[in-house]
Parts: C-alpha cells; structure tokens; sequence
C-alpha cells in the first residue's frame, strides 16, 4: 500500500493541459456542476414504490503551463471528479453513493517539426483516499496523440488511449479534426470516439453549440452493502459508462472568463455495480471481451441533464486549441 498526504500528491500534480504551435489557449480552470432529475430504474424487481434516482456530478480542473522551448513543454494537470447518486432501488430510504476521482497528468509536449506535433502523457487515478492508495483503487492510464497541421485553420488527430480499468486492461483508438472557418466564427473540434463538438459565436459575447461526449469510467467501491436480492457486505467496483448529448450557450465575459449552460439527454447512461475480480479479458472502445460478469444492480433509464460550467481561458495566439487531455 501507498501513502501519501493530500497536500503532497496536490503538489506534485498540480498542473496544466498542452501548449504547442497552433494552440491559441489554455483553460487554466473549470469548475463544473451536472444535475440529472429523478430517472426510474429498468426492470426493478425490488418492490419499492416509485424507485429511482436522480445523479449529481461536481468536477475541477487545475491547469498551468510550464513551457521549456518552443518544441517542447512538461504537461502536468489535476482533476477531481464527485458522483453522487443511488445505485441500487433500495437506498431510497437512506444516503445516497458518492463516487469520488482524483486523477494526474504528466507528460510532454513535442513540436517535431511545422506539420507534426505530439502529446505524450501518463495519468494516475485513485477512487480512493489520497493518503491511503493501494492497488485497488488507483488506475494509470497512458495517452499518446499526435497532430498534423493541414492549414492554419485545420488540423487532424491520431493517437490511442490506455487505461488499467478496475474491470480490466482497456484501449481506446483516436481519431480527431480541429476547423475553424476563415472569419472565426464556425468552429469544429472531434476527439472520436469521446468528445465531439461545434459551436457557431454569433457575437463577441456570445457562443452556442452542439457537444457530444462519451466516457467510461470506474470506481472501487469497497466494503459495499446493498440488500437488492438478498445483497450482502462485499467489495465491488462501479463503471459509469456515459453518451451524452447537449445544446449549450456560452456568454464570453471580457474574453478569459467563460460562462456555459448546457441542456441535453443521456444516451445508454450506466452506473453498474460487479464483485471485485469480476473482470473482463480486455475492453476495445465500445467492446469488452471475455465478459462473464454478473450485474448487481439494475441500470437506470435516461433522463435530461442540466449542466453548467465556469472556465478561465489564458489566450494564448489566432490559432487552432488543442486541450485534448483533458477528456481523460
């Protein structure tokens, strides 16, 4: 088992998303909160009248730029993520789950040359306490991403993404494109297959947009009760497997700070509940193979979800951002 004190994994972890050539900012800070009404749960057999739960999400990100030379800088950030909902029909007499996410990022920025860039990172996770880290509870994900500039106003993406999820080892392919029309107002920004935006800025003020994103993520849960079936005290971990569309309006407030509210709708939403040890061979993108696993608790339907997000944004020059990083 490791350990740490909060204040020395803060410290060494605080941090920054990328800077390279054709990156105009860098969001410094996001604070974000996500509310989702009371959703019903599918094929509950559990008895209870009107079962359901309502999910709440609170995240922050810290970011800071630590440039060497025009080809390379260290790429260092930290995230915290809180869920808060019910996962199981019968705790709608009692406290809600909260799944807690502290995760890293260190890595480097490379400019290998005019057309060719690249983001190299490691990212420690722990659903854990930050002084008391152990293997159950820490993940370290690794992303490689390169970019090839096109024209000014365009850029493409490849990379990949690996993570040794609770539920085993999982890989995530990446394509990418990053436009900006000649005036500046249309922009398009897709991380395919997790994140996918377009926004129009109607006035210097003024932004709306379409955003897609998609996530997967999966938290210990040890010592875990529920009598759903005949429950009974056990270590079990939950994955959050998350497709969510939104219409958002940004109000741009004297340029670096950012304001979003966002409505949309969940698309195959998840938060499921497996014993320890219950794992998958391997997991591809959307697939897992080798799952045997059995489900503990019942999914939840889909529901609206009203968001909103604070952001500080250093700009940096008129050219293509690329903060990709962060999405993971």
């Amino acid at each position: 088992m490791w350990k740490y004190s909060s204040w020395l994994f803060f410290l060494l972890f605080i941090g920054l998303v990328n800077i390279s050539k054709g990156q105009d900012y860098v969001d410094l800070f996001r604070v974000q909160y996500s509310n989702t009404g009371i959703n019903e749960f599918k094929n509950d057999t559990s008895g209870f009248k009107n079962a359901g739960s309502g999910v709440q999400e609170f995240g922050v990100d810290l970011t800071l730029p630590i440039k060497l030379n025009d080809k390379f800088v260290i790429i260092s950030g930290y995230s915290y993520d809180n869920l808060e909902l019910y996962t199981f029909p019968q705790q709608l007499t009692g406290p809600s789950s909260t799944y807690k996410m502290h995760s890293a990022k260190l890595g480097l920025s490379w400019q290998h040359n005019d057309t060719w860039s690249g983001q190299y990172l490691l990212i420690p996770k722990t659903t854990g306490s930050l002084d008391d880290i152990n293997n159950k509870n820490s993940q370290v994900a690794a992303l490689a991403l390169i970019k090839q500039k096109k024209k000014e106003n365009l850029f493409l993406r490849y990379g990949a993404y690996h993570n040794s999820e609770i539920f085993g080892p999982f890989f995530v392919p990446i394509l990418g494109i990053w436009y900006r029309s000649p005036n500046k107002k249309f922009e398009m920004n897709w991380t395919l297959p997790v994140w996918a935006d377009m926004n129009y800025t109607w006035k210097p003020w003024l932004t709306t947009g379409f955003n897609f994103q998609s996530f997967v993520r999966t938290f210990y849960a040890p010592q875990y009760f529920s009598n759903f079936k005949g429950g009974k005290l056990t270590d079990q971990y939950m994955v959050k497997a998350s497709n969510e569309i939104f219409l958002y309006t940004q109000f741009n407030i004297k340029r670096s700070f950012i304001i979003q509210t966002k409505v949309g709708h969940s698309i195959g939403r998840s938060f499921r509940h497996y014993n320890d040890g219950d794992n998958v061979d391997w997991g591809f993108s959307a697939f897992r193979f080798g799952d045997n696993r059995t489900q503990l608790n019942p999914d939840l339907k889909d529901g609206l979800i009203f968001q909103i997000r604070l952001i500080y944004r250093y700009w940096i020059k008129e050219e293509g951002a690329d903060d990709t990083a962060r999405l993971f």
